[in-house]
């Protein structure tokens, strides 16, 4: 740790004052023009000197009823000749001195009546800069000081190393969502479904009844309006009854749905919705996974060829996507809302690279495994060519 060390006040550059003092040169008086705690600036009439030279002076100071004397030295800075001055900076000067300086700078300034008893108080004072040291912390002694000790260290590190890691995992995995994964707008179980509407407008006379048909049986009748003739309508396949939208005695308008169909040989699979502004990024490949209702999540979802745009598509803003399911699914399941996201990273530039980056490991991996098969079974043929099959030139049979 380093020290922090503060700059006293005698280390810092000092204003000048004009006091009403006097200064001595060798016994000579020396015209002052002003004064500080560092230094004193005289007359350039007073004595020769040249800068550099260090010089012997007594300041002289009045106060009431007595004079104050303090012999220092001084080293001349610099001469103008100009203005008639010369600068000089107290050297040597001893704390005590300082001391006294600035006791008596600030006597004079404040307007204060400086008795004797007052500068001798001051003189015994200690005002110097020092640094002031920082103690250092301990060093832990002991196994349990030393394990706290570096224990607090490791698990501040750790803390710091696992924040780091769960931000760049949190960041990752939004950045890889946001490139590479579309989710489905909508997406639900269905099947090929067949829509019976009203021929016309009328009453229904018949429905068929329970929940299968048979192709060529009627499926309904409707009585026209007025007493107009009856239309019969027959089942189109051998079906099962998906749903009913109507019942016996009620009245229909021509083109409403009645019943719907399902084909007993069709089977449910998964239609999903994209945005029409992410096909581009489905046609480059894509995998599906879907979730289900009760929590089965099936990955690497076949894809059934892909489909084009057609009218209502477009009039939606939406593109359609027929998916296997994956799994074994009831009628119950039909009309299931489910789950679907697209993961586009292996249509990507880097995720053709990474690709090709796994089959080359596998097939390194096959080569090995290849190589030491075949040393394997080498070694063994050596092991049953050395193994003798006679004793004494006889054949010795092997009993089991």
């Amino acid at each position: 740790m380093s020290t922090i060390t503060h700059e006293a006040e005698v280390q810092r550059q000092h204003p000048r004052y004009r006091l009403p003092m006097r200064c001595l040169h060798m016994g000579a008086p020396v015209s002052v023009i002003d004064l500080s705690v560092g230094g004193i600036g005289v007359r350039s009439s007073a004595f020769e000197s040249r800068p550099g030279s260090v010089v012997d002076l007594t300041l002289v100071f009045p106060f009431n009823g007595y004079d104050l004397t303090l012999p220092v030295r001084a080293e001349v800075r610099y001469v103008n000749q100009e203005h008639g001055r010369i600068g000089m900076r107290f050297v040597d000067v001893s704390p005590r001195q300082h001391n006294l300086l600035r006791f008596i700078l600030n006597a004079y300034l404040s307007g204060e009546v400086v008795d004797a008893g007052d500068v001798l108080d001051v003189v015994s004072r200690r005002n110097e800069g020092k640094t002031r040291d920082v103690p250092q912390r301990p060093n832990p002694e002991g196994l349990a000081a030393n394990l706290a000790y570096y224990g607090r260290s490791v698990a501040g590190y750790g803390f710091i190393a696992a924040a780091t890691l769960l931000l760049a995992g949190f960041i990752g995995t939004g950045v890889f969502q946001r490139m590479y994964i579309i989710p489905a707008q909508s997406a639900l179980i269905t099947t090929d479904l067949v829509t019976v509407p009203a021929p016309s407008s009328g009453q229904v006379t018949f429905i068929a009844a329970g929940n299968e048909v048979q192709a060529g049986e009627p499926l309904l009748t409707i009585q026209g309006a007025q007493g107009t003739s009856s239309i019969v309508i027959d089942s189109p396949c051998d079906c099962f009854i998906q749903a009913r939208y109507s019942r016996t005695s009620s009245f229909v308008r021509e083109g409403a749905q009645i019943l719907v169909l399902r084909e007993k040989t069709s089977m449910p699979y998964i239609t999903a919705s994209i945005p029409q502004s992410e096909v581009l990024r489905f046609y480059r490949g894509a995998r599906a996974v879907i979730e289900y209702a009760d929590g089965t999540l099936v990955r690497d979802v076949q894809i059934e060829p892909m489909p084009t745009f057609s009218d209502d598509d477009a009039s939606v803003r939406r593109f359609l996507v027929k998916l296997a399911p994956g799994r074994e699914l009831d009628d119950a399941a039909i009309g299931q809302p489910v789950s679907v996201v697209f993961n586009t990273f292996s249509g990507s530039a880097i995720g053709a690279a990474a690709g090709k980056v796994n089959a080359g490991l596998n097939w390194v991996g096959d080569e090995i495994a290849s190589l030491f098969g075949q040393k394997r079974e080498e070694k063994s043929a050596y092991k049953a060519e050395q193994r003798p099959d006679a004793h004494d030139g006889k054949q010795v049979a092997n009993l089991k």
